[in-house]
């Protein structure tokens, strides 16, 4: 009996230092970490929190965490180590020499690397956006590090998303505006090619009305994408490589991955489409759903207070 106390109390111990060991060798900081060759912006805040880091990983292609930063980020770090880093190409991170180097699998490789140069052996990931598609196909490639799975607003580079966003911007555009795009439509072009020639004539009110019920987070989220500064030279290079390769095999690649997995929607999202969301969690083994019903494509930014109450609640239940 003595023993098995004993015992009990050597695994009790061993469990406990390897809970308060997970992060700790990771400190509050700006730095640049080289992954596969290419330095990449990595900021890490909340380290003080000895529970299981998340990793924000964003959307785009071609965009950056800077406003998810000075956002919700800060509410997330009251609770949890929380590491923003910029993808190649994007943002504050450097862009590679080669313009064929910007596919799903080299950034699966990046935050793999990433894992690596932090220390852990197992992490949250935040995805958001395209930053959900990438979280899956990376829990896919590693399931056993990841331990758990938050996706916001899951959007997939795919023909049909495509379709998704055409569809939006026309529920509402204005007379004039329909017609120029009912004009694009009959050209003779590919899907993607009327894709982009949509988004090239579509006004900035209509991009906000389009990503935002709040108009006034809208303008907020505007100023602050003027006030970062940053560039997204990725963004060409994703455009012609990531979504010339998208095969839009998200969901089947996916089904049955069991990892648990909190989605989040908000039901006027138009860019991924809340649909998207609905399906994920009907083929992911271990997932819970959350529609947000004052959000568009930004639920951390229209409903922060609830994004992460619903995120805190998520990762330290365990």
């Amino acid at each position: 009996m003595k023993n098995l106390v004993s015992t009990s109390l050597f695994f009790i111990l061993l469990i406990a230092t390897n809970v308060a060991g997970a992060n700790d060798k990771l400190n509050n900081q700006e730095c640049f970490f080289t992954l596969n060759g290419i330095e990449h912006y990595v900021k890490i805040s909340g380290a003080e929190n000895k529970t299981t880091p998340i990793i924000i990983v964003h959307g785009g292609p071609g965009g950056n965490n800077y406003n998810f930063e000075k956002t919700i980020g800060p509410h997330l770090e009251k609770f949890a180590p929380v590491v923003y880093y910029d993808q190649r190409g994007c943002g504050r991170s450097k862009a590679a020499k080669d313009t064929n180097d910007y596919t799903i699998t080299t950034l699966i490789s990046d935050l793999d690397c990433l894992r690596e140069s932090l220390g852990l052996e197992e992490m949250t990931l935040l995805g958001y956006s395209f930053g959900a598609e990438l979280s899956l196909r990376y829990t896919k490639a590693h399931p056993k590090r990841v331990k758990q799975l938050i996706i916001s607003s899951p959007a997939e580079l795919s023909t049909s998303v495509f379709l998704v966003q055409l569809q939006g911007f026309y529920s509402i555009a204005n007379q004039h505006l329909r017609h120029e795009i009912e004009e694009i439509l009959k050209q003779d072009k590919s899907v993607k090619e009327k894709f982009l020639s949509i988004w090239n004539i579509v006004p900035q009110s209509v991009v906000d009305s389009f990503l935002f019920v709040n108009q006034y987070i809208a303008n907020l989220n505007r100023k602050m994408w003027e006030e970062s500064k940053l560039p997204s030279e990725g963004t060409v290079h994703f455009q012609n490589v990531i979504f010339e390769n998208s095969k839009g095999d998200l969901l089947e690649s996916v089904r049955g991955l069991d990892t648990e997995c909190l989605i989040i929607s908000g039901i006027f999202d138009k860019n991924g489409g809340f649909q998207t969301g609905i399906e994920l969690n009907k083929v992911l083994t271990n997932s819970n759903l959350l529609l947000y019903e004052k959000s568009a494509h930004f639920p951390d930014m229209e409903e922060s207070e609830r994004f992460a109450n619903d995120v805190k609640k998520f990762v330290l239940r365990n």
